[in-house]
This record gives structure tokens, sequence and C-alpha cells, in this order.
């Protein structure tokens, strides 16, 4: 099915008829509403996408905004989508985070540039500091630093840091290109959606169509 199809497809259609693939294709599109039978129903996708947009080119809210929010699309990504054209992620436990970034992004499993942006993640909701000192002996430990001129999206240190602050020195810095990981992202909903049209997205909730229309939808008269 194509975006005519689904057009077609939910326009006569309740919410309460709109399978998980149709609300699926509703979450990812990119238009504000789509129509159903009665009424109208929003993605929260694109008012996300808007924002990043908006954020990502003024220059009081370009550093942490854009990026912010672009974790929280790979969240809902990796909350309800993985793929069935390849292997399943290795923990079903993991981040959503980490299986967008797998699913979607082209990382490995739980690889390198995964563990870093995660911990990336974390730094910002915790302190906004742009360091990440692992909770285990076993977890990696960060500095970051922002380098929008960085040809890569990530640059990893020379040497790792142990996470002791008296020992953290230049070269255990990470380096992040923020552009590219808020461009990878904005890709990642276009990527998720050919997916679906390639009958290769599979849409799974806990609890089915009730909750996924809760957690990305929303509802309005026409």
């Amino acid at each position: 099915m194509q975006h005519k199809d689904y057009f077609d497809s939910i326009k006569n259609k309740t919410l309460q008829e709109l399978s998980l693939k149709e609300l699926a294709f509703i979450h990812l599109n990119g238009r504000d509403c789509s129509e159903i039978k009665g009424e109208l129903l929003h993605s929260i996708l694109p008012v996300v996408i808007r924002e990043i947009r908006h954020a990502k080119f003024q220059i009081y809210s370009q550093n942490f905004l854009p990026l912010a929010a672009a974790f929280t699309v790979l969240d809902q990504l990796g909350f309800c989508y993985s793929r069935n054209d390849m292997a399943t992620f290795s923990s079903n436990n993991a981040s959503a985070i980490k299986k967008s970034l797998y699913y979607f992004c082209g990382f490995g499993d739980n690889d390198q540039d995964t563990k870093a942006l995660y911990a990336l993640r974390n730094s910002f909701l915790h302190t906004s500091s742009l360091l990440s000192k692992g909770e285990w002996t076993n977890q990696p430990n960060y500095r970051f630093v922002f380098d929008r001129k960085c040809e890569t999206m990530i640059k990893h240190p020379q040497i790792n840091w142990d996470g002791d602050f008296n020992n953290l020195q230049t070269n255990m810095t990470t380096y992040i290109n923020p552009d590219s990981v808020v461009e990878m992202v904005e890709d990642t909903i276009h990527k998720a959606l050919e997916l679906l049209f390639e009958d290769k997205l599979v849409v799974t909730c806990a609890d089915g169509e009730a909750e996924f229309y809760y957690r990305f939808l929303k509802r309005s008269a026409k």
C-alpha cells in the first residue's frame, strides 16, 4: 500500500476500526491531520519536527532543544516499530532509542556509536552538562563537546575516560556534530514510512490500537 491506498482505506473508518498499520501511517505520514470517518486524527510527530526545524536556526535555542527533541522522535519510533527484514535487536528490554538507531539509522546492535548517543541523551535528561558517568564499572564514561564542523557525526576519543574527574584530559573528549544527528533523525521518519509501504515495518503496542492512539495521536472534529 502507498499514500493514496492508506488515505482511501482510513477515510471511511472510525477510530475503533483502524488497524495498527493504519494508525502507524497517520503517525508517520507527515501531515498535521488525517481524515477518518467523522473526525480528524493528528500526529505528534509533525509538531516535534516543526519545533526542531524552528529551534535549530535560532541562536538561543540551537544547541540543546533540537537535539533533545530529536531524541524524543527516536524514542517514539523505537517504542512501537521494528523491522521484519533484519535480525531482532538483541535485548527486548533495551531503550527505544537504541532500537531506533539499529532499525532506522544503520547503527549496529548496541555498538560504540549507539552507546555514545544514548549517553549524550542521558546527559541532556539529567544535567545538560554534556558529561555522562557510567553507573556501573562496565559502562563507558563520556565528556562530550559539540563540533558542527566535524566531518563525522561522532568522533570518539583517543583514550577512553575512566570516569575519574582528576584524570579527565582533552584527548578523552567525544566530539558530536549535533546538526548531523538532527538531520539523521529527521530522515528516520521517512525511512519508517517507506518501510511501512514496503510491508517491512512491524508495528507493536502492548495494549494494541488503544495504547497507540493515546500515546501518539489526538482527535478533533472536522
